[in-house]
């Protein structure tokens, strides 16, 4: 234990003393913050721009007009219910919480021209037309067709499409109030329709006496082991992902710079894989706290804010501490690690340059995306006979096994997989041993197929 330790301590100390690990550590969530505010600036700061409609009347225009205003009632209301539930007092800044958030971007003017031809200067930029943001060329035009049933949307940039997607919906509510005043029926009267229709509320059906004290509906508590679980199995796709980048160039280094001659004088190779896959282990898991960290303290001040938050978290916080989901979780978790780490780790050792170990990554990229295409799946149906079948495959058993059991699988199915997992960790621990020597003590290579076999099946006491 003290070789696997004094290994793991080297590798671990290696990674996290260097400055670019923590440069990289904090780029997350960094960029995350620099990425939701570069959004907003995006928006606040996106050019004025003017559009015309060539109509006989003002029926589209002011659809369309109205059509911007709701969407700015809706956002503000978005705005207020969140200000409320947070409790915030905003005092004399009511006012400037009735007011739009932002400036509207797109403003109607006079069309300078009646027809296509007359309208191309303008909207190819040649000429100007006046406007409350000054005098610019016009972005779009909007032509009324002569049997009226297309409203053609001319713009030369056709990549912006937030004005005609608004003239669309505008549209399609314009032709629903007219049907219905046709109809002799009120504007509302399928919004009130609506609201008498017939509310259809999930009910989970348990036995009597559960249903006595726990009651039928569905609450989050019920969808929690749902949510922990899936964040469990992309919690270890993602750390297997983070792991590739330090297995690769951590064990190429140290094959370029012979330092596996020195640390096999010491500890056996048991040993050296062991401490290196832990070292690399604490690594990420390193990562995955600190930013876990920035997560909690997050939800935390959330929690401060709105007592709603807190409530909702105490069933995820509940069903994590749960041995139902823990046990098979961590137990999957770790057989999981282990295989796919094991396998990178013999790859990268038949690498000598990064050049080489490029060549590796994208069928790695393709063997990690397959267990997220099944985490999808099981996602949104884990009773798919095909995540019952795919689940007994080594390569996706460990995301898929987290994601099953909150749907109660059978126990001898869950001890089966298990053992599944168990047996194909310890063949792909031998497998990769062998393939890791041939590598990193006698020098076999990708490209050298006959040396790599040679030293995979020779026995050399170290």
């Amino acid at each position: 234990m003290r070789n696997i330790y004094l290994i793991f301590r080297r590798d671990y100390l290696g990674y996290v003393k260097a400055w670019g690990f923590w440069l990289s550590l904090a780029a997350v969530p960094i960029f995350m913050l620099i990425g939701a505010l570069f959004a907003t600036f995006a928006a606040q700061s996106s050019p004025v721009r003017y559009y015309a409609v060539v109509e006989p009347g003002r029926m589209f225009a002011d659809a369309i007009d109205a059509q911007f205003s709701m969407d700015e009632e809706d956002e503000q209301r978005e705005v207020q219910e969140t200000v409320e539930r947070m409790n915030l007092s905003v005092g004399a800044d009511q006012a400037a919480m009735t007011a739009p958030l932002r400036e509207r971007k797109f403003i109607e003017v006079t069309p300078p021209a009646r027809d296509l031809d007359g309208l191309r200067p303008y909207l190819m930029g040649e000429k100007t037309v006046a406007g409350p943001a000054g005098d610019k060329a016009l972005f779009a035009a909007f032509i009324l067709s002569a049997d009226g049933r297309e409203l053609e949307y001319w713009s030369e940039d056709v990549n912006v499409g937030t004005l005609r997607y608004a003239a669309r919906d505008a549209s399609r509510r314009l032709a629903r109030e007219t049907a219905l005043r046709q109809a002799g029926l009120d504007v509302d009267f399928i919004e009130a329709a609506e609201d008498n229709s017939v509310d259809v509320p999930a009910r989970r059906i348990r036995t009597a006496d559960e249903q006595e004290t726990a009651g039928a509906e569905v609450t989050l508590a019920d969808r929690a082991p749902v949510f922990v679980a899936g964040g469990l199995a992309y919690f270890l796709w993602l750390m297997i992902f983070s792991i590739i980048q330090y297995l690769l160039m951590g064990t190429i280094e140290e094959r370029s710079n012979k330092i596996f001659d020195t640390l096999l004088t010491s500890v056996r190779m048991p040993q050296l894989l062991a401490g290196k896959l832990l070292a690399v282990f604490a690594v990420t898991s390193t990562m995955m706290l600190v930013w876990g960290a920035f997560a909690l303290g997050g939800s935390a001040a959330l929690a401060a804010q709105v007592p709603e938050a807190g409530e909702k978290l105490a069933p995820i916080i509940a069903t994590v501490f749960s041995p139902k989901i823990v046990i098979p979780g961590v137990i999957s978790f770790l057989l999981g690690y282990v295989m796919y780490g094991m396998v990178f780790m013999a790859l990268g050792s038949l690498c000598d340059t990064i050049q080489e170990a490029q060549t590796l990554l994208s069928p790695m990229m393709i063997l990690l995306m397959l267990p997220m295409f099944a985490i999808i799946i099981a996602f949104q149906d884990p009773g798919s006979p095909v995540i019952g079948i795919a689940s007994w495959v080594p390569l996706f058993t460990p995301f898929l096994l987290i994601l099953r059991m909150p749907h109660d699988p059978p126990l001898w199915e869950v001890l089966a997989q298990m053992g599944l997992m168990a047996a194909t960790a310890l063949i792909v621990m031998w497998f990769a041993a062998k393939v890791y020597r041939a590598g990193a003590v006698n020098g076999a290579s990708i490209g050298d197929l006959g040396k790599m076999l040679k030293g995979l099946f020779r026995k050399k006491a170290v």
